[in-house]
């Protein structure tokens, strides 16, 4: 899985790494690639944290969550992400299929 990182600052970088990579690890295998950015949501102090996420054989899981702290926003995407691939995966393979390279 390759991931796209877009957000200031090394230490954030860390920190989003490490948080969406134990979200998304139980779920690796299917997903091509992964977006996220993090950035100043418009017209205000509030931080944003847009995640994108391309799917093998599913539809693409995007979304946005926006909280005045960027580890906030940051620690609820991750959750989200989690969950969401959870039910894309439950709902799209009748549980949880192998990966990608083990079908043929």
């Amino acid at each position: 899985m390759k991931i796209d990182l877009r957000c200031n600052g090394a230490s954030l970088r860390e920190y989003v790494m490490r948080r969406m990579g134990a979200a998304m690890e139980r779920f690796r295998a299917h997903i091509r690639w992964a977006r996220i950015k993090v950035a100043d949501a418009q017209g205000g102090a509030d931080k944003r944290c847009i995640v994108q996420l391309r799917l093998y054989n599913l539809p693409d899981v995007v979304f946005a969550i926006t909280r005045l702290d960027e580890r906030a926003a940051i620690d609820e995407a991750a959750a989200r992400a989690a969950r969401v691939l959870a039910q894309r995966l439950r709902r799209g393979f009748g549980g949880l299929a192998p990966a990608p390279s083990a079908m043929t």
